[in-house]
């Protein structure tokens, strides 16, 4: 089982959690009855065969709680007004529409969104969300052992239609486009004496495992409790310095962290255990009832071989992600409430910096019902002591994409009726500049998204990349999160495996038997069109722009005639014309069963600039780190094929150095020269 299959079991458990199956319905025996009843050619087992397995768990144990939820007597009872009555009129109509030539469906543009995020008043009015959860917890647990139960669960599927279809053309993007393409080339391909962190956002910087200021590797060590500072002036590597997590606790780790170079400073995300709540509330107290504490701490680097320490901030919860931009840290973290009889406000109201959030910091969820919050806090690492806004957002669980004004946080909602699935996707902005933060809007679309790369905002609009039930959409929202545009019915029987947008032109890939490449045309927000589609054998599940006209895919080859995957292939394509996308040359790593940079872009070394693809993979042989280079005449060339001889828990990195490639992993680093591609040395922390 790899990590995505863990990842995603994880999800399903939390999901889970609160739900107590009946015995025919424990996970082993969902299995066994969907293998009876499966039906479908045995290739779509054999093509990408560990994503379709969990994706097949995923919905048998989403339709677990959904089905639950969504059957119970009085169904609608914790549904928001908006929600009701998009079950009964919105969602039915999204059923049967669509645009059939992949143009703008213009009928529902204009539904949902525009709603305000509202605040809570007080903490009372917190505590009635959390007994709605509870008490829809406790109705889905019962109807879950109900007779009638299996036979909702397992009574098929809805059909979508099979309509005709065909590309819709369209102008290429206008002079706006064309700017951005600059910038984002630009950008792009200035490359600097070292490489930075792969982000998903150009201009938000993310935390990671091994960061440089272009002399020193900042590398976090396997035990997840120290920074070694490596100094590697002269291509030889010494530990000139570490920052420990020694003196605070046997629980304390670290999750990752940011060097700021033109500042001096480095800041560590850190995770404890606050394990006094239960014994403060119970004592004598015996069981598990410690809360996870999220701490960042900051330290002044003008030294590096002395770092010294600033300041902390700490908040409630699980350390979910963080952002970086114009010198302040946006820190998220993911607190779930434990339920408990005669619940006092520090029992389910999240704290920051030792004091708990005050009623009219947390915004209330867009149903009648939550039980866990994400907390934003923005620090600003000038003041490391100091919190300069916090907010938190009362949920049931989401993600979040960071664009360069605003928050957006995106939850699913799935739903299961009549034998049809069904999941609407409600997202929340939220604006931030230099610290400040301000919940605006709320808005919802149909489907659910692949990832991060699948919601893009520009010029105010929102776009996104959503799969629903048997076909795929792309939406446009508006800057008050109403949908403005839409295309329909996209790819039947097919799923998004991976999108970027760049300007007014967004690119994504779905699969099942090929590989279809779409190029949309967005420069009109209202009509947004299909111009390009392009089918290949494989599949790209991470795209990444490489200079003003070329589009990279890193993903997995497949066997046309065995429909197995028998490789990872990178592709470049031609798009220079977006409406007649070509793929212009391929290379497949053969008998590599999987890239990190597949599940985690962190994991990416890509420089168009200094003409750089570097990345790890895994063959049966262990892991080994790529890395290529793209000539017009000869394709891609590999350059460097080497064992990688760490064994950690945490990720690869390739970080360069001037002429110099650092690969980390785990507790050893090696060194190449980037001219000669040869091993010039190494060190064992």
């Amino acid at each position: 089982m790899d990590r995505r299959e863990l990842d995603v079991l994880d999800r399903l458990r939390e999901k889970t959690a609160d739900v107590e199956a009946p015995e025919k319905l424990r996970p082993e025996n969902i299995c066994q009855m969907l293998e009876e009843k499966e039906q479908g050619p045995e290739r779509v087992q054999k093509i990408k065969k560990r994503t379709w397995k969990a994706g097949v768990l995923a919905a048998a144990c989403v339709a677990v709680v959904s089905l639950a939820i969504w059957k119970m007597p009085g169904e609608n009872q914790y549904l928001s007004d908006s929600e009701v009555g998009r079950s009964s009129a919105g969602r039915n109509g999204d059923q049967s529409g669509g645009n059939k030539a992949y143009g703008n469906d213009s009928e529902d543009t204009d539904n949902g969104g525009g709603e305000e995020i509202a605040c809570a008043e007080d903490y009372s009015q917190v505590y009635d969300y959390i007994k709605a959860y509870e008490e829809s917890m406790k109705q889905a647990s019962d109807y879950m052992k109900t007779e009638t139960y299996e036979e909702d669960l397992f009574a098929g599927g809805a059909k979508s239609s099979n309509a005709d279809r065909s590309t819709a053309s369209a102008e290429t993007a206008d002079a706006g486009e064309a700017e951005y393409i600059a910038e984002m080339g630009a950008a792009d391909g200035a490359s600097g004496e070292y490489s930075e962190t792969n982000v998903r956002q150009e201009g938000v910087d993310e935390a990671d495992i091994v960061k440089t200021d272009g002399r020193y590797l900042y590398v976090l060590e396997d035990n997840s409790r120290e920074i070694a500072v490596i100094d590697t002036q002269g291509q030889k590597m010494e530990k000139a310095a570490s920052i420990s997590l020694e003196d605070r606790g046997d629980d304390c780790r670290i999750y990752e962290f940011y060097v700021m170079p033109d500042q001096k400073k480095l800041a560590l995300i850190c995770g404890s255990m606050e394990s006094h709540f239960m014994l403060e509330r119970y004592p004598g107290y015996m069981g598990s009832g410690a809360q996870e504490i999220t701490t960042v701490i900051t330290y002044d680097i003008q030294d590096p071989s002395h770092p010294t320490e600033e300041g902390e901030v700490s908040q409630s919860g699980n350390y979910n992600s963080s952002r970086m931009a114009d010198g302040y840290l946006y820190l998220f973290s993911d607190w779930g409430i434990s339920i408990m009889d005669h619940m006092e406000p520090r029992d389910y109201i999240p704290m920051v910096n030792g004091e708990s959030m005050k009623a009219e910091n947390i915004c209330l969820p867009p149903g009648r019902e939550a039980s866990r919050y994400e907390i934003v806090t923005a620090i600003d690492l000038k003041k490391p002591k100091e919190v300069k806004d916090s907010i938190a957002l009362f949920t049931k669980g989401g993600q979040i994409y960071v664009s360069n004004e605003n928050i957006y946080y995106y939850e699913e909602e799935w739903k299961y009726s009549d034998a049809v699935s069904d999941c609407v996707t409600t997202v929340r902005k939220v604006a931030y500049k230099d610290g400040e933060l301000k919940a605006k809007i709320q808005g919802e679309f149909n489907g659910y998204l692949n990832d991060s790369f699948s919601i893009d905002e520009y010029k105010g609009n929102l776009r996104v990349v959503t799969t629903e039930g048997e076909t795929n959409s792309v939406y446009v929202l508006d800057k008050n999160l109403k949908k403005i545009g839409s295309i329909k019915d996209l790819a039947e029987d097919e799923r998004v495996y991976s999108a970027r947008f760049m300007g007014e032109v967004g690119y994504f890939v779905t699969f099942r038997e090929t590989d279809p490449l779409f190029s949309v045309d967005l420069s009109d927000p209202k009509n947004p069109k299909i111009v390009g589609e392009l089918k290949i054998p494989g599949f790209s599940d991470y795209l990444h722009f490489y200079g003003e006209n070329r589009l990279l895919g890193i993903g997995m080859n497949v066997d046309e005639g065995a429909q197995v995957t028998d490789g990872v292939k990178l592709s470049m394509f031609d798009i220079s014309d977006k409406t007649d996308v070509k793929e212009t040359d391929t290379y497949v790593l053969e008998h590599v069963y999987s890239a990190d940079v597949s599940y985690d872009y962190k994991a990416a070394l890509i420089d168009p600039g200094r003409n750089i693809i570097g990345f790890s993979g895994y063959s049966m042989g262990g892991e080994k780190y790529f890395l290529f280079e793209f000539d017009e005449e000869e394709g891609f060339i590999c350059n460097m094929e080497e064992d990688i001889n760490g064994n950690g828990m945490s990720g690869t990195r390739g970080v360069y150095i001037k002429d110099t490639l650092y690969v980390v992993q785990g507790n050893i680093i090696e060194a190449y020269g980037l001219k000669d591609y040869k091993k010039v040395g190494d060190l064992i922390l």
